[in-house]
Parts: C-alpha cells; structure tokens; sequence
C-alpha cells in the first residue's frame, strides 16, 4: 500500500467503523484521534459521554441514541477551535457521518424487505423503491468525492456542500422509515445527532470552519 493509499485508508475507518459499529464508537475514535475535538465557530462540540473534552464546557443537551450517550457542549474557552488542525477534522466527521448515512439505508432496507403489503413486499411497491434509489444515487455521489480523500484534498465548501448533502439524503431515508425514525433508540436518533453535529462545525449557511478555510 503506497503512502497516499494508506493515509486515505485511516480516513475510511472512521466510515467503516460508522456504519458497522455505529455513532458513538465511531465518533470516540475520532475524538481520539490527533489531538481530540475542535470547537465549532459558536464555541460548541457534541462528543461522546466520559470521552476526553467532554468536561471541557457547558452542557447543553445530552441525547442517547441506540448505542450511547452523546452530549452537547458550550465550550467557556476562547477562541473556538482545537488541537486538531480543522481539515483532518473536517474530513474526518464527514467520513463518519457518510458512513452514519450507510448505516441508515442498511436500517432502512431491513426494515422494508420485512414489511408486506398484501402480497407483496413494501420495498417493492414502486413509489418505495423509487425512494431507495434516489437516495442510493446521492450516497454514490458522495462516496465518488470522498474516494482517496485525504485533508486538504477538499477544501471547507466542498466539505460543508458533501455534509449538506449527507443531511438531505438522510432525510429522504428517515420518511421511508416512517414512524420508526421516531424512536429514541432507533436510526432516527442516530440521524439527528449526526445532523446536529454537521451543524456544530459547518453551520447551516454551507461553508467551514471560519469561512469554509481548509
């Protein structure tokens, strides 16, 4: 494996640990990787419960999800920011949160495949599977970006544009889901965590950290 290919690698593991193992465990390896979380522009982070950073602040929220507890924070140092260099970071949640977004078709092709209408399977209905597809097509779209990324190779608007779109294509899932996407300790919860913290670091107007600077 040459040099740049195994630098990309140790980005796909926070992808792959993601969509096999789930939000927290994912999310717990990044923060422990390089230097642990930086700050979002407003000062606030969301970190696993009991991780290094998470008495670092002010919590705001805690919310559990189907594999742990995740919480919210207001960080009372300035300025925002941390010892991990924003790029890595950046490339790094957005290969978590892509792999959060597999994990959600995997719950959500499970969860049709079980279903029947009359006779027939739900994922088969052809408004359903319409659905599928679309979102299947978006998820190629990112993964097409993200392939043998490493930080720096996408700048901070590309970046909050790929997380943007993570956060649509999820929600296209969670409506196949219907109530279920309701449940606390469902695939729902998960989705919303993982928007939330698309939101801590890329905001809601598409660009990075300080302006979208890689």
């Amino acid at each position: 494996m040459t040099g740049r290919a195994a630098a990309a690698d140790a980005w796909i593991r926070y992808r792959r640990t993601a969509r096999q193992d789930g939000l927290v465990p994912a999310l717990t390896l990044l923060c422990e990787t390089d230097g642990g979380p930086p700050r979002g522009p407003g000062g606030h982070m969301v970190v696993p419960a009991g991780v290094a950073g998470a008495d670092a602040g002010d919590v705001v929220t805690t919310l559990t999800v189907e594999d742990g507890t995740v919480v919210a924070l207001r960080s009372r140092a300035e300025p925002p920011g941390g010892s991990t260099p924003w790029a890595a970071w950046a490339l790094g949640v957005t290969c978590l949160r892509f792999g959060l977004s597999e994990r959600l078709l995997d719950a959500v092709l499970a969860h049709l495949g079980g279903r029947t209408v009359g006779d027939a399977k739900l994922l088969h209905q052809q408004m359903v599977k319409g659905g599928v597809a679309e979102a299947v097509i978006e998820q190629l779209e990112i993964e097409t970006m993200l392939a043998g990324a490493t930080p720096g190779d996408l700048d901070g608007g590309t970046l909050a544009g790929l997380n943007a779109q993570i956060t649509g294509t999820d929600r296209m899932l969670l409506r196949l889901l219907g109530a279920v996407s309701f449940l606390v300790d469902g695939p729902g919860q998960v989705a919303r965590v993982s928007e939330l913290i698309a939101d801590v670091h890329f905001g809601s107007a598409g660009t990075g950290e300080y302006g979208g600077a890689a």
